[in-house]
C-alpha cells in the first residue's frame, strides 16, 4: 500500500494533525494523567521504602524480646514445677508408707483383740471387721475388668464442627462401677475391692470433672473389681445381671474393654478406719419465747 493511500481515511486525505494524533496514541499508549500519577509515586516510594523497613525492624526487635523474655523465664518455671512435683511425690510416698503402718498396726490390734475374746463375741466381731473394711480378707472370688475404649487417631469430623467424636470421650462412668459393686454385694460378696481400694459400709464412688473417686481418691482407667465370696454364685449371678448385659452391649457398640473370671484366691487389703460417730440425746431445739399474754382487764368491784 502506498503512503498515499495511509493517508486516506473513509476516502478522505488525513492532514498531519491527525497523522500526529495516529502517531502520537501508537508510542505513547499511557494516559498523560496516568504517567504524572507514575511520576509521583516514583519520587515518594523511597520515604515508603523506608517506613516499612523501619516498621519491620521494630517488630523485629519486639518480638526478640519477647522471645528472650519468654526463654528467660522458662527455666525458672521448669525448676518451680519439678521441685513442686518433687514434693508432692515425697507427700505421696510419705502418706502411703503411714497408711501401710497404720493398716499393720490395726491388724495388730485386731490380733490381740481376738485372743483376748472367747465365745461367740468374736465370730460377730470379725463378721464386723470384715464388713467395716477393718482386716484384710483373703479367700476366693470374681475379678470384674473395666476400660475404655481405644483413643481414634482421626480428629473431629470437619462437616460437623464443634462435635467431639465418641472415641475421645469417656464411656465409663462412676454409675458404671457403682452397679458392678451393687450386683456384687447383692450377689453375696464378703469384701470388695476397686483398683486396690477397700470398700467400708461408708465409702462412696463419685464421678467429679473427667474423674472417678473414691473415697476421694482418683482412679483411672482401666478399673478392676475384685469381690471375695462364692466364687460359682459370684460368677452365675453376675452373668445373669443387668449390668453385665449393658456391659456387653456397650462392648459392641462403643468398643469398650470387659471381661470377668472367678478367682481361686483374692487378697483385699484392709483401711484405717475412723472413730465411730452415733448421735447423741442432746438438748432440744430451742423453745419459742412466749408471747406477752394480753391483760385482762380489771373488774370494778360490785
Amino acid at each position: 500500500m502506498s503512503p498515499t493511500e495511509l493517508e486516506q481515511v473513509g476516502g478522505r486525505r488525513s492532514g498531519p494533525s491527525t497523522m500526529a494524533a495516529l502517531e502520537d496514541l501508537l508510542n505513547n499508549t499511557l494516559d498523560p494523567g496516568y504517567r504524572a500519577a507514575a511520576i509521583r509515586s516514583r519520587s515518594t516510594s523511597g520515604w515508603d521504602r523506608l517506613l516499612v523497613w523501619t516498621a519491620c525492624g521494630a517488630v523485629g526487635l519486639l518480638l526478640a524480646m519477647s522471645y528472650q523474655q519468654t526463654h528467660r523465664g522458662a527455666p525458672a518455671a521448669e525448676v518451680a514445677r519439678q521441685d513442686l512435683i518433687s514434693r508432692i511425690r515425697a507427700v505421696q510416698a510419705s502418706g502411703d508408707a503411714l497408711d501401710t503402718t497404720a493398716q499393720q498396726l490395726s491388724d495388730d490390734v485386731a490380733q490381740l483383740r481376738d485372743r483376748q475374746l472367747a465365745g461367740s463375741s468374736s465370730i460377730d466381731l470379725t463378721q464386723l471387721e470384715v464388713a467395716s473394711g477393718t482386716v484384710a480378707v483373703s479367700g476366693p472370688g470374681i475379678s470384674v475388668a473395666l476400660g475404655e475404649p481405644e483413643q481414634a487417631t482421626q480428629s473431629a469430623d470437619p462437616a460437623r464442627p464443634g462435635r467431639t467424636p465418641q472415641a475421645t470421650v469417656a464411656v465409663l462412668h462412676d454409675t458404671d462401677i457403682r452397679a458392678v459393686v451393687n450386683q456384687l454385694w447383692s450377689a453375696g460378696a464378703e469384701a470388695i475391692s476397686v483398683n486396690g481400694i477397700r470398700l467400708t459400709t461408708n465409702s462412696a464412688i463419685r464421678f467429679a470433672g473427667e474423674a472417678v473417686l473414691v473415697d476421694f481418691q482418683q482412679i483411672n482407667a482401666p478399673y478392676t473389681i475384685e469381690a471375695v465370696g462364692s466364687k460359682d454364685g459370684l460368677l452365675t449371678s453376675f452373668a445373669d445381671s443387668s449390668i453385665a448385659r449393658k456391659l456387653k452391649t456397650e462392648q459392641a457398640v462403643y468398643g469398650i474393654a470387659f471381661s470377668f473370671q472367678g478367682k481361686s484366691k483374692l487378697t483385699l487389703s484392709s483401711v484405717t478406719v475412723s472413730e465411730p460417730r452415733f448421735a447423741e440425746l442432746g438438748a432440744g431445739p430451742p423453745s419459742s419465747q412466749a408471747k406477752p399474754s394480753t391483760p385482762r382487764p380489771t373488774e370494778s368491784p360490785k
